[in-house]
């Protein structure tokens, strides 16, 4: 399946993702005159055509301000369609195989409640649709081991592996590529990205808001499975991946794939499970609710080069920040010339912020005139323009990917299951989470957060 679709059908298109980020993705794709195929929105909500463009047209003009392309936004709007239906229900399903009968490949993206998953791979495997279609799955996908391995069977009794395109977009994040070329394209770094070299790998992802517009998916799902099993397994797996043999996804996700086989599986005594104070407050959430909204888990790799290396993973909300990044600290240097002098030089560090801006720091050690012999921290790599005015944003070129049939940054199935394999000796937990306030670090048992070299350009 090399060809290009020629047609996108969107399920869920009245939802909160698609608001938020999937109108702004066609808009991109549209600016690159890459969106010459018809959009056919899918919905439960008594909306029509007009209604779609209508929202579509809101949120772009939210996300582009006042840079708008009015060729582009025409573009977006007239591909726009609407069709109304049960999820369930099989008329659906025949409107849609009407509605795309003259196209070779349809790319249909699943934009809906994980618990809708089985109802529309059911629907769209009933139909020709099948034979010609590329799914776009959002996460997550399943609850647990479990449930991940009966809906890959489930997907598998309709379609190929090969239609399957497992969205996770943190693996198009430009920082996170970029992390690969500088581990494998570096010598340097190549050389020292082992437990000979490196103390402590710290993989964060905060947020100051809550779950504000989000409570029922959110509470029905939590944090451990709603970013740590998705987003921060994946970058585990690429900061922690032995070199792929090709950039070919089937080599990529091997490598994934393999690394994440020898995370050690999760105990109760290895995470700290929190929610913030006021979260059983918000319309939506359950009386009583156990849903975490803050995870910390030190993670063990048990392979020769991670083995005995501390690996930390923290994701929260109302927290006193909002920023995703790794920090990588290396281990200290131990020359007799400065052990003689008294003057110990503080540990490298390399430091990939993914969010809210993206940029990588790499600090070392220089002379510091004041002191013989003393050292003081430099920065002396930075990159915080390296992402190019014309590189696509990441849900663009999760489309842009899927419709030219690459899966070189979608997860297999393979990884998928690994990452609940890890995973699933916590995930049915019924106690109560530690409260924390909100603008905090987290619960208090939990470890706050290093002290951070400042961002490029700030004194």
């Amino acid at each position: 399946m090399n060809s290009e679709c020629t047609a996108l059908i969107i399920f869920g298109a009245t939802g909160d993702l698609v608001r938020k980020k999937i109108f702004a993705a066609l808009y991109e794709l549209a600016l690159i005159d890459r969106l010459n195929m018809p959009v056919i929105g899918v919905g439960r909500s008594e909306w029509t055509d007009g209604a779609l463009r209508h929202a579509a047209e809101t949120a772009i003009r939210s996300h582009a301000g006042g840079a708008l392309v009015d060729s582009s936004m025409a573009a977006v709007l007239s591909n726009l369609t609407y069709v109304r239906g049960d999820y369930a229900s099989e008329d659906l399903y025949n409107a849609l195989e009407t509605a795309v009968a003259s196209h070779e490949l349809v790319l249909c993206y699943l934009a809906v409640p994980p618990t809708v998953f089985p109802a529309v791979i059911k629907g769209l495997g009933g139909t020709t649709t099948s034979d010609r279609a590329r799914v776009l799955i959002e996460k997550p996908f399943g609850s647990d081991l479990e449930t991940a391995r009966a809906l890959r069977k489930l997907f598998e009794e309709h379609f190929g592996a090969e239609q399957l395109f497992a969205v996770d977009h943190y693996l198009q994040k430009e920082s996170l590529q970029n992390v690969m070329v500088l581990r494998f394209a570096n010598r340097l770094l190549e050389l020292a990205w082992n437990r000979d070299n490196i103390d402590t790998v710290e993989v964060t992802m905060a947020e100051e808001f809550g779950i504000d517009g989000r409570a029922g998916f959110f509470d029905a799902t939590g944090t451990l499975r709603d970013v740590v099993q998705s987003h921060m397994l994946q970058v585990v797996a690429a900061l922690a991946m032995e070199p792929p043999l090709s950039d070919t996804a089937m080599d990529m996700n091997d490598a994934r794939a393999q690394v994440l086989s020898r995370v050690v599986p999760l105990r109760a005594i290895d995470v700290i499970f929190g929610q913030y104070d006021g979260y059983l407050d918000v319309d939506g959430v359950r009386s009583g609710s156990n849903t975490d909204t803050f995870v910390q888990s030190r993670l063990r790799i048990d392979n020769d080069r991670w083995r005995d290396v501390s690996w930390t993973i923290t994701a929260g909300k109302a927290l006193a920040s909002t920023r995703s990044e790794v920090v990588v600290t290396f281990k200290p240097a131990t020359a007799p010339l400065f052990i003689s002098s008294g003057c110990q030089p503080e540990a490298n560090q390399l430091r990939v912020q993914m969010a809210p801006k993206e940029f990588i720091v790499l600090t070392m050690q220089a002379r510091s005139a004041a002191v013989p012999l003393g050292t003081a921290r430099s920065t002396i790599a930075s990159t915080d323009s390296y992402r190019s005015a014309e590189r696509l944003d990441a849900y663009a070129r999760i489309f842009d990917d899927a419709r030219r049939g690459d899966q070189t940054q979608f997860a297999s199935s393979e990884v998928l299951e690994q990452s609940w394999r890890i995973l699933d000796g916590v995930i049915h937990r019924t106690d109560r989470p530690e409260s924390y306030e909100r603008g905090s670090h987290g619960p208090p048992s939990a470890t706050p957060p290093a002290a951070r070299f400042m961002q490029p350009g700030q004194s």
